[in-house]
């Protein structure tokens, strides 16, 4: 892990130095290949590859050529191609990995017209989502958001009806939905943080939101992690496993298991529980706000469609990724739409939202679409080197619950380290 971010600064650091050399080229003439990088399977990308036929029939002259970047190693990808001068014309990118690319001069600025459209047609946390420094740097894609998940069933045997509206009602109810063995280990826990960096970084965020204090300060150079919002946020994570409610082996697919009462769960995860949970699915998994005592709200985080500023074909790259989202055909949905609908994905775009209203119709998308649209949604803070600060967090937070640290130590010392990497950023 620590070599592959050595690996990343090292290639960031000589794309920086060459970014003056990888300047725009002179407009190509035809035919044209627009190269399209996306992490999605050529399964699930199929909707979008049909309208890239499409294109490519009313475009003569033209050519897409599409390149399934692995999700993992995209941003290094995308450094590397640009040093080795053979990067892609349009990405499709997580918002966080954005600052890099935007510090090396990688992105080019979207076209007025399309900006106008992007802030017109979307929801706000999303086009949010999709701008750094102020600046709006192309158009929103995939967005997910988390809430509270609840097992109906459990709460009812247990006596409650309704889900927790805050974290001290989160851990009566799950201090009432535990079950241990003989031994006295938790083998159905009341609720389950999960293990991963994106099930602790992401959740805190989320429960950072709700209590209407951002994580990161405006400017993206400091933390709010000394606050005493996110102590008490870390204290009540701990205090759940001090008093035997979750376990250090509770994972989040616990919950799909039927093994854990409560989870934070980000949308995408629908398939997988629906799967799971079979023809109960509806009548026996709840969604509901993320339990705060503060004004409300939740993190999303987002993708979006962007161009490699170095690109001889912008202007084309802009026009294609302007028509994937429009709407096309009788659904009344546009390519990408289409495409995040087949995955089970949300998509910020109110047109889409609105064209798949029968397919959102059910509970569980209800409440995550209802997230989505409220003010209190925020997007995940797009700061510098942001993977890295979220493992850094995780780390943390975890000493804290672990008992090894205090959370105001954890958090101090989080907040230190996260500071040294923010302030590496160009300004």
């Amino acid at each position: 892990m620590i070599q592959t971010l050595r690996t990343l600064r090292f290639v960031l650091a000589t794309c920086l130095t060459l970014a003056g050399a990888v300047a725009p080229a002179s407009a190509a003439s035809p035919p044209t290949t627009l190269r399209v990088a996306a992490h999605y399977t050529a399964k699930q990308a199929a909707p979008l590859l049909a309208c890239f036929k499409r294109y490519e029939a009313a475009h003569p002259g033209l050519r897409i050529d599409y390149q399934q970047v692995s999700y993992r190693d995209y941003l290094q990808t995308v450094l590397i191609s640009r040093v080795g001068r053979s990067p892609a014309d349009i990405y499709n990118l997580y918002s966080i990995w954005a600052p890099q690319l935007i510090g090396v001069g990688a992105l080019d600025r979207p076209p007025p017209s399309l900006e106008r459209l992007v802030r017109a047609a979307y929801t706000p946390a999303t086009v949010q989502a999709a701008t750094i420094g102020g600046r709006l740097w192309g158009m929103p894609s995939a967005v997910s958001v988390y809430q509270l998940v609840y097992n109906r069933r459990m709460l009812a045997a247990a006596g409650y009806r309704a889900p927790p509206r805050t974290w001290a009602e989160l851990a009566t109810i799950g201090a009432a939905t535990v079950r241990r063995n003989r031994q006295g280990n938790v083998v159905r826990g009341g609720y389950a943080f999960g293990t991963t960096t994106a099930n602790i970084a992401h959740t805190f965020y989320a429960q950072m939101y709700a209590a209407g204090v951002p994580p990161f300060t405006a400017d993206g150079r400091g933390t709010n992690l000394r606050s005493p919002a996110a102590a008490r946020i870390v204290r009540e994570g701990a205090m759940l496993f001090r008093r035997g409610i979750t376990s250090h082996a509770m994972t989040v697919g616990n919950f799909a298991g039927r093994a854990a009462a409560m989870t934070v769960l980000a949308n995408w995860q629908k398939s997988a529980l629906a799967e799971a949970f079979g023809d109960r699915f509806s009548s026996e998994v709840g969604v509901a706000p993320i339990p705060t005592d503060g004004p409300g709200g939740t993190m999303i985080y987002s993708f979006f469609w962007g161009v490699e500023r170095a690109s001889p074909s912008r202007p084309q790259a802009w026009a294609l990724i302007r028509w994937l989202n429009e709407a096309r055909g009788r659904d009344g949905l546009t390519c990408t739409g289409r495409m995040l609908g087949g995955m089970g994905d949300l998509t910020g775009n109110r047109a889409d939202l609105a064209a798949m209203r029968g397919q959102l119709a059910d509970p569980f998308s209800r409440g995550f679409v209802a997230a989505l649209e409220a003010p209190g949604a925020r997007p995940q803070a797009n700061v510098w080197h942001a993977e890295e600060i979220d493992r850094l967090l995780r780390y943390y937070i975890e000493l804290a619950w672990y008992g090894r640290m205090s959370p105001p130590a954890a958090l101090a010392t989080a907040d230190r380290e996260i500071r040294a990497i923010l302030a590496e950023q160009p300004r």
